[in-house]
């Protein structure tokens, strides 16, 4: 074969293609195979945002050396920085990356990480993640309201009607369009599945429509409340505890 061919076709493939178009893909792995990018951006994702300082202590780095890899992820679009007065806080540009490490550890057979403190519920898009968005996928497998399929994608079951009316969905006002309806989401804190999709996003809606959850201000995380917990107990038998305590007026 000419050698000049053989260094085109290289070069080729080191940028993703003929006509020189880089495959995204490339850059992005390329970040994540540093091992302290791939753990800020796995801290970030399970535990939510952080600064610099809490950063360094929780991993163990010098802030120097830290500091130039949080810049590179920035520059990738990884992470995105906030100020809030003095401080920088990270946190996760895209929180697709909570989804794709699970995945990794999946396909590579890496063992889940030691237990830590209990994560708290959060969103995840527009749907529910954490102890109750996990807790709200059991409950309504195993009632039977939503059917498990082997491509991960997620049926309407038999007790759907019930048991979605129940907790606040009306599924004749429920219009995907071009959305999938219901999938599987592996959870990045439980290891385990949550519901998404079009229904994920009304439930998380419904319930918080009806008081059951709140979201805290400027983030992710939200609390089951009192009343939502003794909602969910009997609407669907999930015995969750409160995360807030009942408010009175």
């Amino acid at each position: 074969m000419n050698s000049t061919f053989m260094v085109h076709d290289e070069r080729n493939r080191q940028r993703g293609g003929p006509g020189g178009r880089a495959d995204p893909r490339v850059a992005l792995l390329r970040q994540l195979a540093d091992p302290l990018r791939l753990r800020v951006v796995e801290r970030l994702g399970q535990r939510g945002p952080a600064t610099v300082s809490q950063l360094a202590g929780e991993l163990a780095v010098p802030l120097p050396q830290l500091s130039n890899h949080l810049r590179r992820l920035r520059e990738a679009g990884l992470v995105r920085v906030e100020r809030r007065g003095r401080q920088g806080v990270y946190t996760l540009a895209d929180p697709g990356l909570e989804r794709l490490l699970p995945l990794l550890d999946r396909v590579t057979g890496r063992p889940p990480a030691p237990a830590g403190p209990a994560a708290a519920s959060r969103t995840c898009y527009d749907h529910l993640a954490g102890p109750l968005g996990v807790g709200l996928y059991r409950a309504l497998v195993a009632r039977r309201a939503l059917a498990e399929r082997p491509d991960g994608t997620l049926g309407l079951g038999p007790a759907a009607p019930r048991d979605l009316a129940a907790v606040g969905v009306d599924l004749g006002r429920l219009a995907p369009g071009r959305r999938r309806l219901a999938f599987q989401c592996l959870d990045a804190t439980e290891r385990v599945p949550h519901l998404a999709g079009a229904l994920g996003d009304a439930l998380a809606a419904a319930l918080a429509g009806r008081g059951w959850v709140e979201r805290v201000p400027g983030g992710r995380t939200i609390h089951l409340t009192a009343t939502g917990a003794a909602g969910l107990r009997q609407a669907l038998g999930l015995d969750l505890p409160p995360e807030l305590p009942e408010r009175h007026p």
